[in-house]
This record gives C-alpha cells, sequence and structure tokens, in this order.
C-alpha cells in the first residue's frame, strides 16, 4: 500500500526533526528541504499529499515558496501548512488568502499539525500492535 507523503520546507534542521517525529505516528513517507527552492524541486518530484512549510527562510522564503506551489498547476492543489515563530493574525489570514490551509506558530501546541495533517490527508494514526 503507498502511503501518503509529507513535505518538509524549513531550514531548521531541528524544527524538521521534531515535525517528522511528530508526524511519524501517521502511515505516511517524509521527505525533507531545507529551503524554499529545494522544496519546490522536492514537491515536483515526489508530489506529495501535503506540505509543512516554514515562512521565514534563506535562499526562497515561505511566502513565495507557497505562491509559486500555488500558480503551477502541479502542484496547486497540494495542501499547505504554514509554519512560523510569529502569532500576527494579519500575516495569519494573508497566507491564508495566498491558499495555505493552516497556519500554525511555533509556539503553539506542536500537536497542531499532526491534528491537520490527519484531518488534511484524512489519515489515522498507526495502529500499536498489527494484528498477527
Amino acid at each position: 500500500m503507498n502511503h501518503p507523503k509529507i513535505l518538509l520546507i524549513d531550514d531548521s534542521r531541528a524544527t524538521r526533526s521534531v515535525v517528522a517525529k511528530m508526524l511519524s505516528g501517521l502511515q505516511c513517507e517524509i521527505v525533507e528541504a531545507a529551503n524554499g527552492a529545494l522544496g519546490l524541486d522536492q514537491a515536483h518530484l515526489h508530489l506529495p499529499g501535503l506540505i509543512v512549510l516554514d515562512m521565514t527562510m534563506p535562499v526562497m522564503d515561505g511566502v513565495e515558496t507557497l505562491e509559486r506551489l500555488k500558480a503551477d498547476p502541479a502542484t496547486s492543489a497540494i495542501p499547505v501548512i504554514m509554519l512560523s515563530a510569529n502569532s500576527n493574525a494579519e500575516e495569519m489570514e494573508q497566507m491564508k488568502a495566498r491558499g495555505a490551509a493552516h497556519y500554525v506558530t511555533k509556539t503553539q501546541k506542536p500537536k497542531l499539525i499532526l491534528d491537520y495533517a490527519m484531518e488534511l490527508l484524512k489519515l489515522e494514526p498507526k495502529p500499536v500492535a498489527e494484528a498477527a
């Protein structure tokens, strides 16, 4: 059975590691990219079912990456969860207006990313023990 892919685009290896660990309880494959330009390449290569995208990165920030993802017919339908250190309500609304499915601040409960991923991909957590 093919499991959906989740692409994590964040310049912080630590953040990618934390988010990947959080999502490890889902039946999915995690793909990572360290900036927006690499993330666009990975999005085209893997066509993930979901993208978790950091706002502030070198090379190409999250806003430009989101705009390019949504402008490209090959990636426009992929839901994107924006991840930011900023909890500015205006920024949250701007990102949703640009096509983000959700906006999560890094100071919020990280479980929100897991909840949103389960909702957007219609996934359930992995069974604790596989039936023999």
